[in-house]
């Protein structure tokens, strides 16, 4: 698409795609007219305020190997994003083990007879491997391949079932390839015998972040994209996609109570792709219907809770694998930046992985408090008398579910829309990706492009499709 000034654009969602898309055509003149379902901007990168308290919605560090994206978010923010320390640990059986997983860690304090096995199952998987290769299928053949089965019912076993809230014999091979840093025991004998680093190459230490939470970015996007006489409509429901000759012909959504309907000579979509093919009409077929009902996204609840404490840990995140306690990870926003907080006080979000509806999910805000505060206790961590707020956040989409067949279910839905010559879409909910929030905005920039240069549609597929872990190292400064 060519020459497109004069001509309107619809994004739907303001998370980082969305607002990125809207942010680069607003700066070349474009009518942009962005809608986001919540009452501010950001998506799954948004901060929450709450008094003098700030609250990321999970937390999110900005890394990033692509040079544009980079500039463009540095000058975005100047002197309001940092270079902050990282510093993650996981809590298994009454221990602190390095995130990701630590030699010294692994061989000292585990006890004699489980560091044992663990190092026997791994010498005889990979002899098995040697002699029998297998095919990597799901999470639990890609973990159990390359750590032995004895690390995987340890730790990353009941870590991805308490997360994804499924057997990890049921999610794909792909997440892991992206998502786990160390790849093998191996290793872990190397670093021990200093024949390695210690900590893997492909592990960023230090990231990026805007003084006053991650949400600093959204907010500041959506200012330049109203400067540029851009439209946002926040609290605004999409609840029907017409279309006409293979193309979007009108956007009708709700707000404040009425329906209004917008027009748009191309359309940039970043809501969760299941979810707007079934607003389409006329309708898809039923095997793309279908297909979309069955691409179920993992959703969260976030436990804020204010502190009068000068400091809980010194950790940006533990995570808590063990079954018996409520959230998979702990958060301390004050080890992120001292400014999400007042002086002399702290914050913890407790991450619980819970789906809508679901017994967690509608359980008021002190009832999870009070288990959360046990919980706390029992890890050595008692603010019970410490405690001067809480409240509950919410992320229904936060990760898309890379069940064994995703792909086969992301192609047909993407092919449906190909045929549609006046759509984009792009993002995690978009595309169905769980791609990391640089992935987001560089989406977001390419479909900008698409809008002015007539970039192609598989330059946004190929972004973070990678088979390999998005945390690499990169420069900073």
């Amino acid at each position: 698409m060519k020459d497109d000034k004069g001509k309107k654009v619809i994004v739907l969602g303001g998370g980082p795609a969305g607002l990125s898309a809207a942010w680069k055509l607003s700066r070349s003149g474009i009518d942009v007219e962005l809608i986001e379902l919540d009452f501010q901007v950001g998506g799954l990168c948004q901060t929450v305020k709450h008094g003098d308290f700030y609250f990321d919605l999970g937390g999110h560090r900005f890394l990033t190997q692509d040079k544009e994206v980079f500039k463009e978010i540095k000058d975005l923010m100047q002197d309001d994003i940092v270079v902050r320390p990282r510093k993650s640990v996981i809590r298994l059986k009454g221990k602190y083990f390095g995130y990701p997983l630590n030699a010294k860690d692994l061989l000292k304090k585990l006890n004699p007879f489980l560091t044992t096995k663990c190092l026997l199952d791994y010498l005889l998987t990979i002899t098995i491997n040697k002699l029998n290769p297998k095919e990597d299928i799901s999470l639990q053949d890609w973990i159990s391949h390359r750590f032995g089965k004895s690390l995987y019912n340890i730790y990353f076993g009941p870590y991805s079932e308490k997360l994804w809230g499924i057997s990890p014999t049921q999610i794909s091979a792909d997440w892991a390839a992206q998502r786990i840093s160390l790849l093998n025991l191996w290793d872990v004998l190397l670093r021990l015998l200093g024949k390695k680093d210690d900590t893997p190459k492909t592990y960023a230490e230090e990231y990026l972040y805007p003084i006053r939470g991650i949400g600093m970015i959204a907010d500041r996007q959506a200012e330049d994209i109203l400067k540029n006489k851009g439209v946002i409509h926040t609290d605004s429901r999409v609840s029907q996609i017409k279309i006409e000759d293979n193309k979007i012909s009108e956007i009708t959504f709700e707000k404040n109570g009425s329906l209004k309907s917008v027009k748009g000579d191309i359309i940039i979509n970043t809501i969760p792709l299941p979810e707007f093919v079934r607003m389409i009409t006329p309708a898809a077929d039923d095997h793309v219907i279908e297909t979309s009902k069955r691409m179920r996204f993992r959703g969260l609840r976030f436990l804020n809770i204010e502190i009068d404490k000068q400091q809980v840990s010194e950790n940006n995140w533990i995570y808590i694998p063990e079954h018996q306690y409520l959230f998979f990870r702990i958060q301390e926003p004050k080890n992120w930046s001292p400014h999400n907080v007042p002086e002399g006080k702290t914050s913890l979000i407790l991450e619980i992985a819970s789906d809508k509806g679901d017994d967690i999910w509608d359980k008021p805000d002190d009832v999870i408090l009070k288990r959360g505060v046990k919980d706390l206790k029992a890890l050595g961590f008692d603010i019970e008398n410490k405690v001067i707020g809480c409240f509950s956040t919410y992320a229904s989409h936060a990760y898309p579910i890379y069940d064994l067949d995703y792909k086969e279910k992301i192609k047909t839905l993407i092919d449906y829309l190909d045929k549609f010559e006046n759509l984009v879409s792009c993002g995690r909910q978009g595309l169905y990706r769980y791609n990391n929030m640089d992935h987001s905005i560089k989406m977001g920039f390419k479909a900008a492009e698409h809008v002015l240069s007539g970039v192609s549609k598989q330059e946004i597929l190929d972004i973070a499709n990678e088979k390999e872990g998005f945390e690499s190292k990169v420069k900073l400064k």
